[in-house]
């Protein structure tokens, strides 16, 4: 159990129980304000979709995912004035600070003056946007012999005075914004089949959309819609389908059915009714132990109608994966462009393969065209023999590097070299590359209207792995091993810690890359970025910095002090009283250690910066 655990902090993200609970759950802080706190609304449509200026409504700015603020009172001309404007550790008042292991990932959202924000165990916080007083914060009490599969939070949903919190237990709390004091808990999935979420649910018309991480730990997971007001699940939707249900054919009847988690936040498009969700990958992660099959809806985009679930349309990006590509991983990213002529409505996926994958989002269909190729084939895995490959440029490196060559492997073979897809096999060690790390993983894209590219965090990776032999299909049980795989994490020495970190702006007329910029070797871009009507794109960095760039030649314009934690969570922007700041929760990361060379520093601190008044 252990071992998983720590395995899957190197890689990364039945029936309702509703109930309401006493306000005992939700705790008020001592020092806590009299302020009064602005009430916040039901918000329209028209408010979630907006581009994000004074307020941040969600935890990548609206429902669309762009991670771009329309400020631009901090612009190129001043961002070298940028000052700490405040600090605070966020942390239980009276509780002892033990952060080391935890991933710090999680985006506060704003609305009128206070910013709403979770910390890695699960905590939620209100503190004033302006001054950083702490107003109330609440702490929830898990299940006895509860640990969880993934220490993260990635934020938190509010809507119609309330704060939504998806738990590591696999259940959702809704907030009194004002208090902090529980108004209802329903349990989506028991922890004890793999359940679990890392990121926010998604307000959107008083509903609440999520899917279901966990399925690295066995759960078979799913995506559910809720009612913000009650808690009542209103549908599910199971992405890896059961009996009749569409897609299940896809699946070999031996299969363990499980797997397919939803780590990021679920973006809307209330003109069509549709929420998108992006599906992880299936498991056991080795080939030997699933039969033949496309695995639907593993490794897919899928869009359901927002009133019932039913699908829409969905499509695969990696067929019958054996490498943890996750298209669940990074944050699928909404936008309309014009291109070649015409306005198209756009949804893109940015991929650990190092594609961006550009789909109509009301069809499926590719925008700029998505062609199957044949690739490298294992008959024991059951590869697939093609394997869609989008026009345009990757992103990032796609062939292992050849100083795996000398690497000396653990059998004492012979490494072989090769690039994305191919396949590693039972006999000896294989690199290829993007590994499971990426191109992307978890840190949001940002997509900015101002110049209509995408700014990816990103990184080159390579690895080298080979294949365990076939489990038997009963020692497969939640929360097991379903890793089956060596060299999963890279060994020390190996080229496979020599990880480079990119933030890369790709033009989404073409699908081509504009500018990159390339951090030292071992250096994992892992915090996320924003982009701002300023021209500016800001990034965290393991050594504790938070840089801005120049949105249209990537040209590094400022640098903050070295923080006293690294930065591995997407930095936001919003406005209190005309004055503009920009936040960022810095706290470290273990994965960024874990296939690099930069050791963390661990905290739970967020860290505010505006320019002197």
């Amino acid at each position: 159990m252990k071992r998983r655990r720590a395995l899957f902090a190197l890689l990364i993200g039945g029936l309702a129980l509703v109930a309401v609970v006493a306000g005992v759950i939700g705790l008020r802080s001592a020092s806590a304000s009299s302020r009064a706190i602005t009430p916040i609304p039901a918000f329209t449509d028209a408010q979630l979709t907006a581009e994000p200026s004074n307020d941040w409504l969600t935890a990548r700015g609206d429902i669309w995912n762009r991670q771009f603020s329309s400020l631009s009172t901090i612009n190129q001309s001043n961002v070298r004035q940028l000052k700490l404007a405040w600090h605070t550790r966020v942390i239980i008042p009276g509780t002892k600070a033990k952060f080391a292991g935890l991933s710090a990932e999680m985006e506060p959202v704003e609305y009128g003056g206070t910013l709403y924000v979770p910390d890695a165990k699960g905590d939620v916080y209100a503190f004033d946007a302006a001054t950083g007083e702490r107003l109330w914060y609440y702490k929830p009490k898990f299940p006895k012999g509860f640990a969880p599969f993934l220490p993260t939070s990635r934020g938190v949903a509010i809507g119609d005075g309330r704060v939504y919190m998806a738990e590591a237990d696999g259940t959702i709390v809704g907030l009194d914004q004002a208090t902090g004091r529980a108004n209802w808990r329903t349990t989506v999935g028991s922890f004890k089949l793999g359940f679990t979420f890392t990121q926010p649910p998604t307000y959107a018309n008083g509903t609440l959309y999520i899917g279901t991480s966990g399925g690295d730990a066995g759960a078979p997971c799913k995506v559910v819609a809720l009612n913000a007001t009650t808690g009542k699940i209103k549908w599910t939707f199971n992405v890896i389908p059961r009996g009749n249900e569409f897609g299940a054919g896809t699946w070999s009847k031996k299969d363990f059915h499980g797997g397919g988690a939803v780590w990021a936040p679920l973006t809307v498009d209330p003109s069509l009714g549709l929420v998108y969700v992006g599906v992880g990958n299936p498991i056991p992660y080795n080939g030997l132990d699933r039969g033949p099959g496309k695995e639907l809806f593993t490794e897919s985009v899928v869009a359901l109608h927002t009133g019932n679930g039913k699908l829409a349309w969905y499509f695969q990006e990696v067929h019958h994966d054996i490498w943890d590509y996750d298209t669940a991983a990074n944050p699928l990213v909404l936008f309309d462009l014009q291109i070649n002529g015409q306005m198209r409505h756009v949804l893109a996926s940015m991929g650990k393969t190092g594609w961006i994958y550009e789909l109509d989002r009301q069809t499926g269909k590719p925008v700029l065209g998505i062609t199957e190729k044949k690739v490298p084939q294992y008959a024991p895995m059951h590869t697939w023999p093609t394997q869609p490959i989008p026009k345009g440029q990757p992103f990032a490196a796609q062939c292992a590097p050849q100083a795996w060559k000398k690497w000396k492997a653990p059998d004492g073979k012979k490494v072989s070299v090769g690039c994305i897809f191919t396949p590693y096999t039972l006999t000896h060690y294989t690199a290829f590359a993007p590994t499971a790390l990426g191109g992307t993983d978890w840190p949001a894209s940002s997509y900015s209207p101002k110049t209509g590219d995408m700014y990816v965090c990103s990184k080159d990776s390579s690895g080298a792995w080979k294949a365990l032999p076939q489990v038997k299909r009963n020692s497969l049980q939640p929360l097991g091993n379903f890793f089956q795989i060596d060299g999963l994490s890279s060994p020390p020495g190996s080229p496979g810690k020599k990880v480079i970190g990119t933030v890369v702006a790709m033009n989404m007329h073409s699908n081509t890359r504009v500018w990159r910029v390339a951090f030292p070797a071992g250096d994992l871009c892992y915090s996320g970025v924003m982009s701002t009507q300023g021209g500016l794109v800001f990034v965290g960095r393991n050594s504790g910095e938070l840089q801005a760039y120049a949105d249209t030649t990537g040209k590094l314009l400022w640098s903050s002090p070295k923080l006293h934690q690294s930065i591995a969570a997407p930095p936001m922007s919003y406005s209190v009283n005309g004055k503009q700041y920009v936040a960022v929760f810095a706290g470290g990361n273990s994965i960024a250690s874990g296939f690099g060379t930069t050791k963390p520093k661990y905290g739970s601190d967020l860290y505010v910066f505006g320019l002197p008044s």
